[in-house]
């Protein structure tokens, strides 16, 4: 009897060393591909700015809008994806503080889009709207939810028809902090359509439509 509960101890420990040691080695891999994400958002990153740098260093773009556009929503393309996969790594629940810095890595890259688009807007004359929601990052709610799937839906029918970009407004970002200011956004979430109808959630897709047509 006393070897089997000496047996049945000596297995347990095996188990959870070897239980531990794996844990250990998947989240080092999660780790590293975290860092290689944060890498290519700084890339997009720096892409996005050159092409920002570009736009204003040339003011006779006419002659390429078609091309800078059709380069424009390729990185907000790209963007999108990256957006994805953060999402995908925060359902796992692990290594918050990287997840923080990778969020607002990425907020700040869609703020460059932003500006970006605005600017190619006004210089090709182009005829997109932009949609920007700034939701909660760290307290979602069941309006917050409503929200976001009636955005996705709104992205998944107009497609390149509307610019839509995302801002967590709770992350302490300065610039968002700004655009809050400057918009007088008090409620979280909220819509900013075309930088000119601030819309409080929850809003419908038939509302939404209202002011944008796709």
């Amino acid at each position: 009897m006393k070897n089997v509960f000496l047996k049945a101890t000596i297995l347990t420990i095996v188990v959870f060393v070897i239980g531990f040691f794996v844990g250990v080695f998947f989240d080092n891999l999660r780790l590293e591909e975290i860092k290689g994400r944060i890498t290519e958002i700084d890339n997009l990153w720096n892409d996005a700015r050159l092409l920002q740098s570009y736009i204003q260093k040339f003011s006779n773009i006419t002659p390429h809008c078609e091309f800078l556009l059709d380069e424009n929503l390729k990185l907000g393309d790209r963007i999108y994806a990256e957006g994805l996969r953060i999402e995908r790594y925060e359902d796992t629940n692990r290594f918050a503080p990287f997840f923080d810095l990778e969020k607002k890595r990425y907020a700040l890259l869609d703020l460059q889009f932003w500006i970006n688009s605005i600017d190619l807007k006004r210089l090709c004359n182009a005829d997109y709207s932009t949609v920007i929601y700034f939701y909660s990052q760290y307290s979602e709610t069941p309006e917050q939810g409503f929200q976001d799937q009636v955005l996705l839906d709104l992205k998944q029918k107009c497609g390149p028809q509307i610019i839509y970009i995302t801002f967590p407004a709770d992350m302490e970002i300065s610039t968002i902090e700004v655009i809050k200011n400057i918009y007088k956004i008090e409620k979280i979430p909220s819509i900013l359509i075309n930088e000119s109808i601030l819309l409080s959630s929850p809003v419908s897709m038939g509302e939404l439509e209202k002011y944008i047509k796709c």
